[in-house]
């Protein structure tokens, strides 16, 4: 009996345990190189998404989200759902564009190279 009970309060522990996992945000870090592999600071980083309709109502996604690479070249972002963005990176004359997909409770890296 004493073992049965000890059985039923793990399970029963081990399920209230992993149903309740809370989800951490989904992070970006997008680092901007020049051709010489450089990293460029003061750069102009933009994800978004505006190509995407919502079948069910028929409305255009809107996400979006600008940041400036730091002196590391890095620019970070965060976002709360999973996702697939455009990257357009834009430093003087010089450009890039590029996608990322985001992923639950992780923080995905790009590097992208403006030409």
């Amino acid at each position: 009996m004493l073992r049965s009970l000890l059985i039923a309060f793990v399970a029963i522990t081990t399920i209230a345990t992993t149903s309740c996992k809370k989800t951490e945000p989904c992070k970006a870090v997008i680092t901007v190189q020049d051709s010489l592999g450089n990293p460029v600071a003061g750069a102009r980083v933009i994800l978004r998404q505006d190509s995407v309709i919502n079948p069910t109502t028929g409305k255009q996604a809107d996400i979006f989200q600008e940041e400036y690479s730091v002196s590391t070249g890095e620019a970070f972002f965060e976002f709360d759902l999973e996702a697939v963005l455009n990257v357009e990176v834009d430093y003087d004359v010089q450009s890039a564009r590029d996608y990322i997909r985001l992923e639950q409770s992780e923080t995905v890296r790009k590097t992208v190279i403006v030409k």
